[in-house]
């Protein structure tokens, strides 16, 4: 699972899986060859594609998205994942719900609706993640977010437009962080 599955609410790092910063973080991704595929050579050569549309409740622990639990309800959705032979990971979901301070009961309705691609360099570990729609995405402290370097607390983001960052799946950081459109401020929303 990667960041933008874990946006997927998000989406796809296994570092960072746990802040379940979406809804579609907690599709769970079945990893099947494709049926098609004659020999080893044309299984490789062939992207994979996996779709899932089972969604279930799920909560974010204080301190990875806000400073306080975040429920995550889903109501409907789907999430798609490509992996392309060459590495390239292509992500689109579609995924409607809710996230709820657990203290309060305080409400933030959310749509994610995105198309979105890893790219991740052999070399230096760094994936490489442009993403194009409305799109959750939680920062640790640490962290590039919208507004610079994240700290002390998380955040958490509701996004509308393009974002591109870098993510090091060495150290679980996320850097180059930026975006064009709106940004939500989740914890105040729920705060």
């Amino acid at each position: 699972m990667n960041r933008i599955a874990r946006r997927l609410m998000i989406l796809s790092r296994l570092p960072r899986a746990a802040r379940g910063a979406g809804i579609a973080a907690v599709l769970t991704l079945a990893v099947a060859a494709p049926a098609a595929a004659a020999s080893p050579a044309a299984a490789v050569a062939t992207p994979i594609r996996t779709v899932h549309h089972d969604l279930t409740p799920f909560t974010i622990p204080a301190g990875q998205a806000c400073t306080f639990d975040v429920q995550g309800q889903p109501y409907w959705g789907f999430s798609a994942k490509t992996v392309f032979p060459n590495g390239l990971i292509f992500h689109s979901v579609r995924a409607h719900g809710a996230y709820v301070n657990a203290e309060t009961g305080a409400r933030y309705e959310t749509a994610d609706n995105f198309f979105a691609i890893d790219n991740v360099d052999p070399v230096t570990n760094i994936d490489h993640v442009t993403l194009d729609g409305m799109a959750a995405d939680s920062f640790l402290p640490g962290d590039t977010g919208p507004y610079g370097i994240v700290g002390p607390g998380p955040a958490f983001y509701d996004f509308v437009g393009r974002i591109t960052f870098d993510y090091n799946l060495n150290t679980g950081v996320t850097t180059n962080f930026t975006w064009k459109g709106t940004a939500t401020d989740i914890c105040a929303a729920l705060s």
